[in-house]
């Protein structure tokens, strides 16, 4: 699926989903005959993913780990939501 698709599909900007494969939280194939980014059903998913993680607050660092499964979504949120209780302190 191309970029446009993934637009369409997620509602984010082509910036925004460069971002991220910029920064390694998705990882589109290459079509083989043109080069392009080949955008998968769970790019997609990812794309979607992150990008509420991102309205939660949860930095790209954090996202990348939940992503790699090095701290599952759960434990990052719980934390999130500690810090945040003792700001609010």
């Amino acid at each position: 699926m191309t970029i446009k698709d993934v637009e369409e599909r997620t509602g984010l900007s082509r910036s925004n989903i460069r971002f991220y494969e910029k920064e390694k939280l998705i990882e589109p194939s290459r079509n083989e005959s043109n080069g392009y980014r080949d955008y998968s059903e769970n790019d997609v998913e990812n794309i979607k993913k992150i990008a509420y993680l991102r309205t939660l607050g949860i930095s790209i660092e954090d996202i990348r780990s939940i992503i790699s499964e090095k701290v599952t979504c759960a434990k990052k949120c719980w934390m999130k939501k500690v810090l945040v209780m003792k700001n609010y302190r």
